[in-house]
């Protein structure tokens, strides 16, 4: 196996921006950015959103250790200006539309072209970066990773209330970011030539600016040496997010590896196949009933089982990585339930009362990170 620091791993996520009172979605970033000394907080489209980045790791116990000083970072700065940051897909009640878009350039030329698309735009994802040895084809691995794609995402739906309902999915998140063109789960590619080859395809026939315009769940990212794995949901609890970052990476280094491989099906049987699944997901979470895209004939198995599934045939690939510990997590998580699980039931608690539920939400994203609730109890005692 190629050396474990070489499969590096990265973090990206995004986090709302709520009203410290009224726990409505709030356009500050902008504020909210000028208030952070430490300069890791970034703007996104909508001005609801901070984003924030890792460094490249060796190992998801630098993801922890960065998330943990990224979270607390963020809540600080976003306290200084009258709001909280939440990590989750979606808000649980404000509406998408009316909120202010970034003036910056760049967005503003996604806004005249994707209009209400972009305009609506008020979901809140993580995204996983793995870096792979030098020389490994990119594509190739792509073609066996999408594959478990549906996992990751089960594993991190936090998103069930969307404008003050509850969807019946466990990330509704994923169900909009599918209203934009070239995204859901990749194709299958021959190689890194042939990928790059649709790129200039695209680019030369005016479909895109750019490959950053690909917004697939997966693809070979066009800056960095890595694979950008976009399925998942922001999690509230660091724990988890860390926990999906780790099988990620693990997933990852497998297929490089040729410890997963591709499925045994054609082409016209995955694209509709791992489309349902992808649905699936997204409806059910983890007691999703996936279609077992590992073998030749036709079979299922729930998201939760394939998660097992993978951390036992990937148990040697983590021991190799140092994620061994961090994935004897995984069956804790799924007994819980995840992240959509825990919000239904506080909403039920709560009498169904929204902003609660987001002030928990921004509580559970802070849990952890090194700070506590005193700032939500001296609000209150202003009251």
């Amino acid at each position: 196996m190629a050396a474990g620091e070489q499969y590096t791993v990265g973090v990206e996520e995004e986090y709302q921006l709520v009203d410290a009172r009224s726990a409505e979605l709030r356009s500050r970033a902008r504020y909210v950015i000028a208030t952070d000394w430490t300069g890791e907080l970034k703007p996104e489209m909508q001005e609801h959103t901070v984003e924030v980045e890792t460094r490249v790791c060796e190992g998801t116990s630098c993801v922890r250790d960065d998330l943990a000083r990224l979270r607390f970072t963020a809540a600080i700065a976003a306290e200084a200006e009258g709001t909280r940051v939440v990590a989750a897909g979606t808000h649980p009640f404000s509406p998408a539309e009316g909120h202010v878009f970034n003036p910056a350039p760049v967005y503003q030329a996604l806004r005249t072209q994707y209009r209400r698309l972009a305009e609506s735009q008020a979901i809140f994802g993580m995204h996983v970066h793995v870096g792979l040895p030098p020389g490994t084809d990119r594509a190739r691995v792509c073609n066996i990773v999408r594959l478990h794609l549906p996992v990751l995402l089960a594993l991190s739906a936090s998103s069930p209330l969307w404008v003050g309902d509850d969807t019946g999915h466990a990330s509704y998140r994923s169900v909009l970011w599918r209203r934009w063109p070239r995204s859901g789960a990749p194709p299958r590619f021959r190689d890194d030539a042939e990928y790059a080859a649709l790129v200039r395809w695209l680019t030369d026939s005016g479909r895109i600016d750019g490959p950053g315009r690909i917004y697939w769940e997966l693809r070979p990212h066009h800056v960095y040496p890595t694979v950008e794995i976009r399925v998942a949901d922001c999690t509230p609890r660091l724990q988890d997010a860390v926990l999906i970052a780790s099988l990620a990476r693990v997933i990852v280094a497998g297929a490089a590896e040729g410890v997963l491989r591709e499925s045994p099906l054609p082409e016209s049987f995955l694209q509709p196949l791992m489309s349902d699944n992808g649905w699936r997901a997204s409806r059910h979470g983890p007691t999703a009933e996936l279609a077992d895209v590992e073998r030749a004939e036709p079979g299922t198995i729930t998201a939760a089982d394939a998660a097992l599934r993978l951390a036992e045939r990937l148990a040697g690939v983590a021991k190799e990585l140092g994620e061994g510990e961090e994935l004897a997590r995984l069956p804790a998580l799924l007994r819980d339930g995840g992240a959509a699980a825990a919000i239904r039931a506080r909403a039920q608690s709560l009498d169904g009362d929204l902003a609660a539920v987001t002030h928990w939400l921004a509580d559970e994203t802070v849990l952890g990170a090194g700070m506590d609730r005193r700032a939500r109890l001296r609000l209150e005692d202003t009251v």
